[in-house]
């Protein structure tokens, strides 16, 4: 009888080490800091818009400009820039000899969701977030004939930190669970293309003026 208690006592007493080791849960930041501010350049090597038909848009590259709000920014979640501007090369390339022309509408928001150090690419923190407000006019023709339809709504996106005083800083959008709307479709050549999509770059995201990547925390 003593021996069982004992034991008990025992597996007891390291529960309940166990459960005051793990972490706690890390609420998201109520104020973000982002240094250097002001006016940013991304660039980015190849972007692939998918349809949920499995249609793939590949641009060659695509680049960005935008600008970053001062320090700090209240708010969960809080806006942490504004793309000003967007672009990606012409002509762009899809299935069935497709060719695209991608003309956007910009301002595009980046949104900071949650902040955790010490993560990312460079293990110097990542801010997970999303890209809200995009709006893009995407046209083509291939062999089943012309296309044009619209593509709204937001897509997931994680900063990873530069390294310290470094260039390197990134903007992820690949993966995510979120989709974008394809609407307004006119032409032949649509009838293969979806209703949603996901949108996939990598952009290396420079301040202007010290040309240098923001480093965000929260």
């Amino acid at each position: 009888m003593f021996k069982r208690t004992g034991v008990l006592t025992a597996i007891g007493a390291a529960a309940a080490s166990v459960v005051l080791a793990a972490p706690s849960a890390v609420a998201a930041p109520t104020s973000w800091t982002i240094t250097p501010t002001g006016d940013f350049t991304g660039s980015a090597g190849v972007t692939v818009l998918t349809d949920n038909n499995g249609n793939k848009i590949q641009c060659a590259t695509s680049a960005a400009s935008g600008s970053a709000p001062a320090s700090p920014v209240a708010g969960s979640p809080a806006q942490l820039a504004s793309i000003s501007a967007i672009s990606f090369n012409s002509p762009c390339t899809g299935p069935f000899s497709s060719t695209w022309t991608v003309a956007t509408t910009p301002p595009w928001q980046i949104w900071g969701l949650d902040y955790t150090a010490g993560a990312g690419t460079n293990s110097t923190g990542q801010t997970t977030g999303e890209i809200r407000a995009i709006k893009a006019k995407v046209t083509g023709s291939s062999i089943l004939g012309p296309c044009a339809f619209d593509v709204t709504g937001k897509v997931a996106a994680k900063y990873n930190n530069p390294s310290a005083g470094g260039s390197n800083g990134t903007l992820n959008t690949a993966g995510g669970g979120l989709t974008l709307s394809i609407t307004n479709k006119v032409g032949g050549g649509c009838g293969i293309v979806g209703t949603t999509a996901s949108f996939a770059g990598l952009y290396t995201i420079v301040n202007t003026a010290s040309g240098q990547s923001p480093v965000i925390s929260g």
